[in-house]
């Protein structure tokens, strides 16, 4: 759901604040922006060590001060894969730095896939409506409350300074009562579902921190956020690791939490008889189930995006004792592990909670 979050935030601020993306630095005006290739002229040059191959091609700008333009650029091709050759039509994004006056030098930046991320987006939100219908309504509006307050509100604050951790624990227990609230209304599992995720994502929180202080975490292990580092070196790097922790393990919290007390809910419904510790034992049963699968969710995820990592120390034989002392290995571990754990714990107190509300609920 992180990419989803970004991918969406990305074109809602596109279309919102300006089709082109400018910038300026030492009054030197630059802009990325749309073309279209409309020839394209093959060249190979040849050298005394080695042969060349070039692509003159010409494009039109599509978009920004310079729209309707028709530019030449040459394009040097190589065997490295991020090498890009274009063919006539492609649509792709050009940078765009300004000289002196009307002058200005053009270079291909990537292919141009906006409208593809817009389908599948588009696609995501249809299929959710489509199958889930006024539940899936629901969803579509709180993971746009969701974006916005990741994106309009974390992100600016954790980057003048605000703590992240306290930011991350704020806009996640705001996130679980608006979801959960939506998707199931005011009633008792809704609290039961909420307390028991803001009780999971705290032993995160609680485990991480400790975790990340005996293994010596930086959060400057990540070339983002070494990146980061060089604009902004005030800013708290291991809170803002400790931060996506807590985000990350969120939706899988949210949703063991909603399913036990949604079980609790229809048993003591269809059993009004039954005990306060029947019903624990009944969500406890449903928490059994579902922890492992929800668990791997959170491993592999994390495991998925070291994928490559992997299969390089493999084919090189590096030592596993030196992999698992780097730094970065030891984020994901406690990323992933840390998660999973305050996953597992929110059984028991959503199992707790509900069952308390429920018999509560009864005996009123």
């Amino acid at each position: 759901m992180k990419k989803i979050f970004i991918l969406l935030f990305l074109i809602f601020n596109i279309f919102l604040v300006s089709p082109t993306l400018a910038q300026n630095e030492e009054q030197i005006k630059t802009a990325y922006e749309k073309a279209r290739v409309i020839s394209v002229e093959e060249v190979v040059e040849k050298t005394d060590s080695e042969v060349i191959s070039k692509q003159k091609i010409k494009v039109e700008i599509l978009s920004g001060e310079h729209k309707g333009d028709v530019k030449e650029i040459e394009n040097t091709l190589s065997s490295n894969p991020l090498s890009l050759k274009v063919d006539q039509g492609n649509k792709i994004l050009v940078y765009i730095e300004e000289i002196e006056g009307s002058k200005y030098t053009a270079q291909i930046q990537s292919f141009y896939v906006l409208p593809t991320l817009i389908f599948l987006i588009v696609l995501f939100l249809l299929t959710l409506f489509l199958i889930g219908g006024k539940q899936g309504l629901k969803a579509i509006i709180s993971l746009a409350v969701s974006i916005v307050l990741i994106f309009k509100l974390f992100i600016p604050k954790a980057l003048s300074g605000t703590s992240p951790i306290l930011l991350a624990l704020v806009i996640s227990s705001i996130i679980a009562i608006v979801t959960l609230t939506l998707i199931s209304g005011f009633k008792k599992k809704t609290l039961a579902s909420i307390l028991g995720t803001v009780g999971g994502v705290l032993v995160a929180t609680i485990l991480a921190i400790l975790f990340s202080k005996y293994t010596h975490l930086t959060g400057l292990s990540d070339e983002h956020a070494r990146a980061l580092f060089a604009s902004y070196p005030h800013l708290n790097f291991k809170g803002l690791l400790l931060a996506g922790i807590i985000i990350g393990s969120l939706g899988a919290v949210m949703d063991v939490a909603m399913s036990i007390s949604s079980t609790i809910a229809e048993v003591k419904k269809a059993h009004p008889e039954i005990k306060k510790i029947d019903l624990i034992k009944s969500g406890m049963n449903v928490g059994r189930d579902i922890m492992g699968t929800m668990s791997n969710t959170l491993i592999f995820a994390y495991v998925g995006s070291s994928l490559f990592l992997l299969l390089l120390f493999n084919q090189y034989g590096e030592s596993y004792l030196k992999f698992l002392n780097f730094n970065f290995i030891a984020e994901e571990i406690i990323r992933s592990i840390a998660g999973s754990i305050g996953l597992i714990l929110s059984i028991p107190l959503t199992a707790i909670i509900a069952g308390y509300l429920e018999n509560k609920k009864n005996n009123s």
